[in-house]
């Protein structure tokens, strides 16, 4: 296994270890920090055995100030790998001023695909405002320090009502 996926699976375990298990469900992605998007792509494609067209532009993460590309479903447990570049003096900026690049943030289901109830969680301060990001709507679950590591909880798809 390259040492790239020893660790973001080691990351990712530190991170969501604290969580409360009513809040996180299965991981979705693991989202690598680096300053230049097109050389982490490349390096991170060529560490994985993946060509550079297979990382997709995808939308930015408002939450952690990023710019992000996504290759799906690439990592054992079928999870994606997001790199992420920072667009904002925002938490991935201080992610990468403060410990550098390398794994930085995890996407994780909510758990038994139930959303959080909007108003008594941020009345608690447990998550942040939901805004969309590379995976649908996102919602930065806060209490770490904002250089990371950056939980965030993909909120489940919409229903079409007629």
């Amino acid at each position: 296994m390259p040492v790239v996926i020893d660790r973001l699976v080691a990351f990712g375990q530190a991170a969501v270890a604290s969580l409360p298990s009513s809040v996180a469900g299965p991981t979705i992605a693991h989202g690598w920090a680096s300053v230049d998007l097109d050389r982490a792509v490349e390096e991170l494609g060529e560490a994985l055995g993946l060509p550079s067209g297979r990382f997709a532009v995808v939308p930015d993460s408002r939450l952690l100030g990023a710019r992000c590309r996504v290759a799906g479903a690439v990592l054992p447990d079928g999870s994606s790998l997001a790199v992420l570049e920072p667009t904002t003096e925002g938490r991935l900026a201080a992610t990468l001023a403060r410990v550098g690049e390398g794994p930085a943030a995890v996407w994780l289901a909510a758990a038994s695909g139930r959303w959080p109830g909007a108003a008594s969680t941020e009345r608690e301060g447990l998550f942040s405002t939901q805004h969309e990001g590379p995976f649908g709507v996102e919602r930065l679950i806060r209490g770490g320090p904002v250089h990371g590591p950056h939980c965030l909880l993909v909120g489940p798809p919409g229903t079409i009502r007629a």
